[in-house]
């Protein structure tokens, strides 16, 4: 059967998962116009969360009392991981190119290494380390367009400014994964959402009295489904069984597709032009990450 068979295919399942994270780009790409940014991701996760609890409520009211006496936590990576980088994400996508966000996306890595060293100490070794300032430096060229004298005069895309920033975001949720509740990861996601929705509908509130709120168009809840259902729900199932099946090391290597798949769907999709920096600054992501991750530094159990 070809379910059984793909869902036994590491290599499919992430780089299905790849895909998807990757189509998320061109979505919020397309959603400019068809719904207001914070709407958007507002509603992605209310249908993210109610998929979920309809498929998953015994499971979930299991785990109630858990996530009840950790409630701060839960608040913390919904509210401030996941909804400020969805929202910022979309924000960002507003000013600047999918293949930007894409390519963006592909120093997550390099942000997390550098946060767990800041904040957690996480040893770093001299190889990885040159492999992280490759790919800031990469994310540099981008948000520069190539031009490094930008630097002097601090005339940024304001787009890929937020993307950094959501970077940020995402790294503290990343980062903060390994103090996670004891329980299946599906269902930790499904609670992660609730708690992004709250905050988000506060943001969606100011939206509206800013005058600012876009109801969604036909096209408009086609892409807020496309986000809940593919970006957030498939791509976390096919992450989490690829790990199952490769181990988590392995398996993190394929969030490295993300900004290749993105850039060419942009290209593809959106008939977004492909310029020499983008391909320098790809080049640099990528090859930087992959430097770091051929030469982690092993930290011991505990």
């Amino acid at each position: 059967m070809i379910v059984k068979w793909f869902w036994h295919n590491p290599h499919l399942v992430l780089t299905s998962a790849a895909v998807s994270w990757a189509g998320h780009a061109v979505a919020a790409r397309l959603a400019v116009g068809e719904v207001s940014p914070l709407l958007l991701m507002q509603l992605r996760w209310l249908f993210c969360f109610l998929i979920l609890l309809a498929i998953f409520w015994k499971e979930m009211a299991a785990h109630w009392p858990a996530v009840k006496q950790r409630w701060r936590y839960v608040g913390l990576m919904g509210g401030l991981g996941l909804a400020g980088f969805t929202s910022l994400f979309s924000l960002g996508a507003q000013h600047t190119t999918a293949v930007n966000l894409g390519i963006t996306q592909g120093a997550i890595p390099a942000f997390v290494m550098l946060f767990g060293l800041l904040v957690f100490g996480t040893p770093v070794g001299k190889l990885q380390f040159f492999g992280l300032l490759l790919s800031l430096c990469g994310v540099v060229v981008l948000i520069t367009g190539g031009h490094i004298a930008m630097l002097l005069t601090l005339q940024f895309n304001l787009g890929d400014l937020l993307m950094i920033a959501a970077c940020f975001c995402y790294a503290f949720y990343v980062l903060h994964l390994g103090k996670r509740l004891d329980m299946p990861p599906i269902i930790m996601v499904a609670y992660f959402s609730f708690s992004a929705l709250l905050s988000l509908t506060v943001f969606s509130i100011g939206e509206y009295a800013a005058g600012q709120l876009l109801v969604p168009s036909v096209t408009g809840i086609a892409i807020i489904l496309y986000c809940a259902i593919f970006p957030s729900i498939l791509s976390q199932t096919f992450f989490m069984r690829g790990v199952e099946l490769i181990g988590a090391n392995r398996a993190g290597l394929y969030v490295n597709l993300v900004p290749v798949f993105a850039a060419f769907m942009a290209i593809g999709l959106l008939s977004e032009r492909l310029h020499g920096y983008h391909v320098v600054a790809l080049l640099m992501v990528l090859a930087g990450i992959a430097l770091a991750e051929k030469h982690k530094v092993s930290t011991p159990a505990g």
